[in-house]
């Protein structure tokens, strides 16, 4: 393909000031585009008000609606070739458009009209004369009909599979390649006198876990699985702590970046109710990240065990396939679906669904696979209801409410409201069953296994009102080890939370402000740093460089910025120290958990921490006989110095975070059309902190370390006055390469400044950038 001139990205970008007549429309409906070219959506009623929506954010985002949409439905092969075929057949056995359907027939009618209005209002531009965004024009197609239910289908694209199954599928997969007790060393349950966030500020008294039983199971039910080939913060603090008497909601989403955003800033205002936040492009209202005219809210994942694989026998006879549940075999469903490839054959594919879900690794056909059982894909829920719900809560309790029937996936919420209630909320479906299903893979067919219901709402951990006068909610534990039902296994360890919580107790009473909120969320001290520092500078080195290099971790402060050298110097050797650790312990298998999957990166992590735990305490056991730790870490400082040398010269002063760790935004479609990359891709930008700073940039293994888990949003929220309140995103509102609000928020992003969150409609009107009205047709 030629490369896209200036010329075709700018007509790319559809009219955003002429009037617009749309057939569905029942009354004019007003829209303002800011500086950033946020819109804020006017209308007289509820209907017009999601089919704005729609109408709107195709005009910003369809082709990242539509991306989202083919890779849902298992077609992102249609549009990048065999590079997409492994997520295709993926996805297609998980089956969120069966799912999304049933939850679409579940829900109300009213929340079936939200979802109705938005697709007609997405149908609309499709429709309309408004030009295409280029990657259309680049892949030679036009888009399909926006269904209803494929705004259900995108919401579950971005959140569904946010779970807990890649991580078990590998340790199930490695539990027979290597000594259980390997895994169950790391798999040994949060750190005991770490933060967890209720009560807030306790500290988890709870006995470590031994899973080598149940792994060792695990190996022997699954030991054909080897012949086959699956973070963020938010905190709200109580109005005694802040200038207005008010409590304050602030925080930020951790996820990969994506190009564009994963998320799109709105504000949505009719009759009934009034919101702003991040909306998922694609599904209609606003749910996570945001305030109305009462509450403000902001979301964390749970990090609860919601996704369980059960292991199926099976057997094939003359009328269909049948699976072993209770000394019975039990028809199961066979799906045979083509998966189009652009560029190729198509793939026919075999989809098994058992009564535990549908089959994600295995071969049926051979007598044995793993199903995945979650309560967003089994069976349709209500919980589009609970999305319409929250948007229209008036306090903390409401809001608690309406996530009664909240599915799709278990989050932390950070809350509070303009009459002075603040705290916590743990929402969402967890299964009741035992802790054996946490581990790995469980035998499908004894019935042993099997869920028991769903968690009461009311049972689910949560704080209002706190004495403490805070709650902060940083993927830590949930809850203490008395709770009386199993939650999860693993959970980030506390570090983030706890500089957070010791940041909030600096506060003077009556005084903070969003200013002090935002010097939080800039936080970048690493305490797992201070340990290996403090280490290294006691050691005895060698070497003009080597003791350059010591000097420099010796004055460092331990705060992970993007102009420090010590920082490059510490990540080196901490990326080492965690490979070598890895590969000590796994062995030949030690190339999976290096691997930059989901699965392999939840292991590390642990790892990592174990390590850094066993450095702390001095504990040389954790390496082979006659290691110490004053010789790996001379060994890694070595290594580091080598890698650092090789990639950055000699000269020290190049060596700054800033240089190593860069955002790296890609679009997906640049590899496949590599001569529009550059136009394609967003610019990168330098960043500060790491995993374990609340100001989040963790990377993988090797270098460059470019950031592969970020804040794709920040907020701050005022109740005292909502025209206070702050926001930022790492890219900008648009999807259009040509479009000025493609990426304008980065670079403020990466300095952690703001955007004000613009409320006031008489503002918003007067400073609007672009301002259309949308007719009836």
């Amino acid at each position: 393909m030629a490369r896209l001139t200036s010329d075709e990205l700018a007509n790319a970008i559809p009219d955003l000031l002429s009037p617009q007549s749309l057939a569905g429309l029942r009354e004019p409906v007003e829209t303002h585009r800011d500086a950033w070219g946020i819109p804020h959506i006017r209308a007289t009623n509820e209907w017009d008000l999601f089919f704005a929506q729609g109408f709107i954010t195709a005009q910003d985002r369809l082709w990242h609606m539509d991306a989202d949409r083919y890779r849902a439905l298992g077609r992102w092969s249609e549009f990048v070739g065999e590079f997409g075929l492994s997520q295709d057949k993926l996805l297609r056995a998980a089956g969120m458009g069966r799912s999304a359907k049933l939850d679409y027939d579940a829900s109300s009618d009213a929340a079936k009209a939200m979802v109705d209005a938005y697709a007609a209002g997405v149908n609309a531009f499709i429709e309309s004369d408004q030009p295409l965004p280029v990657e259309y024009g680049m892949l030679g197609t036009t888009p399909e009909p926006w269904e209803n239910w494929h705004c259900i289908t995108n919401y579950k694209m971005r959140n569904s599979l946010l779970g807990t199954f890649e991580a078990k599928l590998l340790r199930t997969k490695l539990a027979g390649q290597v000594d259980p007790s390997k895994i169950a060393a790391i798999m040994n349950g949060y750190p005991e006198g770490h933060l967890i966030t209720v009560p807030p500020a306790d500290r988890y008294d709870g006995v470590d876990l031994d899973g080598i039983e149940e792994l060792q199971q695990a190996a022997n039910d699954a030991n054909w699985l080897n012949e086959t080939e699956p973070g963020s913060n938010a905190w709200s603090i109580s109005g005694d702590l802040t200038a207005s008497g008010k409590p304050l909601v602030a925080g930020d989403s951790h996820r990969a970046l994506d190009t564009p955003s994963v998320y799109y800033q709105v504000h949505l205002s009719c009759p009934d109710f009034q919101i702003i936040g991040h909306s998922v492009p694609g599904m209609p209202g606003v749910m996570h990240f945001a305030h109305n005219d009462n509450v403000a809210w902001g979301m964390t994942y749970g990090s609860a065990d919601t996704q369980d694989l059960f292991i199926e026998k099976f057997e094939d006879r003359s009328d269909g396939r049948y699976f072993l549940f209770k000394d019975q075999w039990q028809p199961a469903e066979v799906l045979n679906e083509s998966i189009a490839i652009r560029g190729g054959e198509s793939v026919d594919i075999e989809i098994t669904i058992t009564r535990h879900g549908p089959v994600i690794a295995g071969d049926p056909s051979a007598g044995n696979g793993i199903a995945i059982t979650d309560p967003g894909l089994i069976e349709g829920t209500r919980w589009v209801d609970s999305a319409r719900d929250v948007m229209r809560s008036t306090s903390v309790e409401t809001l608690h409410e309406a996530f009664g029937e909240w599915t799709d996936r278990v989050n932390n919420y950070a809350v509070a409201d303009v009459d002075g209630n603040f705290g916590y909320l743990h929402e969402g479906k967890i299964p009741v069953r035992g802790e054996r299903n946490g581990w790995s893979a469980v035998p499908g067919w004894t019935g042993e296994f099997e869920w028991q219901g769903y968690i009461p709402h009311d049972e689910l951990p949560r704080t209002i009102n706190p004495v403490e006068g805070f709650a902060v909610t940083c993927n830590q534990r949930v809850a203490q080890a008395d709770y009386p039902y199993y939650v999860g296994l693993y959970f980030a360890a506390h570090y983030r939370a706890d500089r957070i919580i010791t940041r909030i107790g600096e506060l003077e009473p009556g005084t903070a402000t969003v200013a002090d909120m935002a010097t939080i969320h800039a936080e970048r001290l690493s305490s797992p740093a201070i340990v290996l520092r403090d280490r290294m500078s006691s050691l005895e080195l060698t070497g003009a460089v080597h003791r350059a290099a010591q000097g420099l971790l010796k004055s460092w402060d331990g705060r992970i910025d993007r102009e420090s050298v010590a920082t490059s110097i510490y990540a080196v050797i901490r990326s080492i120290i965690t490979r070598w650790q890895t590969e000590f312990r796994f062995g030949d298998s030690s190339a999976e958990l290096l691997a930059s999957d989901t699965g392999a990166d939840a292991h590390r992590r642990l790892i990592a921490q174990e390590w850094q735990m066993a450095l702390e305490n001095g504990d040389e056991s954790i390496w082979p006989d006659g290691h110490t730790w004053s010789g790996v870490l001379k060994s890694a400082l070595d290594e580091a110095m080598g890698l650092l040398r090789e990639r950055y010269g000699d000269e020290m002063s190049d060596w700054t975070w800033g240089n190593l760790h860069r955002t790296a935004p890609i679009h997906p479609l640049s590899a496949v059309f590599p001569e529009n990359a550059d136009v394609l891709n967003p610019p990168g930008v330098s960043a500060h902190g790491d995993g374990d700073t609340p100001l989040a940039g963790s990377y993988g293994t090797a270098m460059p370390f470019d950031v592969s888990g970020i804040s794709v949003n920040r907020y701050i929220f005022d109740p005292s006055d909502w025209t206070n309140s702050r926001w930022i995103t790492p890219l900008g509102s648009s999807g259009h390469p040509g479009s000025k609000h493609y990426s304008d928020q980065s670079v403020m992003w990466s300095n952690v400044e703001y955007i004000p969150q613009l409320w006031d409609w008489q503002e918003i009107a007067e400073k609007a950038e672009t301002s259309q009205t949308l007719n009836p047709g």
